[in-house]
């Protein structure tokens, strides 16, 4: 074997001897899973909490989320836009291992559920209907609310799901990683629905609030034991953490996920205790900062993915 051989050879298998990083969900066609990830979290959040909250744009605008924006975003990414229909049973089988194709099937499931739902509690609401028909409407409606609830938590978590699954990625290959998806999806929807409730009004905000203040301190806990735990997990899993925390990606996650996706929120949320109604350019900026939050969050776990080699005892990088 020639020397430019041997180079070609070892270049190529370097993941066998050492920590890789992953590219595939979060660099150049990547980010499009990054980005439907993003947009199913924040319009599952809200769906979720606009339908305890009875609030129906809240509901209305989680839905629009997910279907003008996760599902393209996540359609364009598989490269066969029009052949979606291969990834859903009963069309294949892929669901039995795939959690990107239960995905997809929790999403398009839930897209018909909620939109039945929504025009229901629509009906409901202006009294369109006629006397007798209000009834069996609204037992209905409450069916789809209950199974629509079911399938946009499934549409939220799944990614986590699928990341935990990934056993060569140690950071992810844990059970923590669903439920810290779950909680800050839920964080962004209690603020997307106080701003909405503001527009349209009709909604206890007063309760909201206090409802995110615990769900924000729950959220920033689970994240520091999700952290803990990865890190003596394994010393790839640790690698992992110390890119999030003090390399390369160190601004995503203090100042994209700690200060603006839960500090700013949380000081907001405590000082509108002693203030009362906080003015909307203030809440503006409390939605702006979860939003925010939610893109660094999932771009920060996605970005510092890094594959265990298959040679652990080799020193790592």
């Amino acid at each position: 074997m020639n020397a430019r051989t041997a180079r070609q050879w070892m270049v190529t298998h370097e993941w066998m001897v050492k920590p890789m990083r992953q590219t595939e969900w979060i660099d150049g066609k990547g980010m499009l899973v990054w980005l439907a990830e993003v947009f199913s979290a924040l319009g599952s959040g809200l769906f979720l909490v606009s339908l305890f909250v009875g609030s129906w744009w809240g509901a209305f605008f989680g839905w629009i989320m997910i279907v003008l924006f996760k599902l393209p975003l996540h359609l364009f990414y598989l490269g066969k836009p029009l052949r979606f229909w291969r990834a859903i049973p009963p069309f294949t089988n892929a669901w039995k291992t795939s959690w990107f194709a239960r995905g997809m099937f929790f999403t398009l499931v839930f897209t018909i559920l909620g939109a039945i739902q929504l025009v229901l509690s629509y009906l409901l609401k202006h009294d369109v209907l006629a006397a007798s028909a209000v009834s069996p409407v609204n037992v209905v409606n409450w069916v789809m609310m209950i199974l629509a609830g079911i399938f946009v938590v499934m549409t939220g978590v799944y990614a986590g799901f699928a990341m935990s699954y990934c056993k060569s990625v140690p950071f992810w290959n844990t059970g923590l990683l669903p439920i810290v998806f779950l909680i800050m999806g839920i964080a962004d929807g209690l603020a997307l629905v106080t701003g909405v409730g503001r527009v349209t009004g009709g909604l206890n905000t007063n309760g909201i609030e206090s409802a995110s203040r615990i769900v924000l301190i729950v959220n920033a806990v689970l994240i520091m034991t999700y952290l803990i735990n990865a890190s003596y997990q394994s010393r790839t899993a640790e690698l992992s953490v110390r890119e999030l925390i003090v390399g390369r990606m160190a601004v995503v996650f203090w100042a994209g996920i700690v200060f603006l996706g839960i500090t700013v929120p949380l000081v907001i949320s405590i000082v509108s205790l002693f203030v009362g109604e906080i003015a909307m350019p203030v809440l503006v900026v409390a939605i702006a900062c979860h939003t925010i939050g939610a893109f660094s969050l999932k771009y920060g776990v996605l970005k510092v993915g890094i594959y265990r080699p298959i040679l652990p005892k080799v020193s790592v990088y």
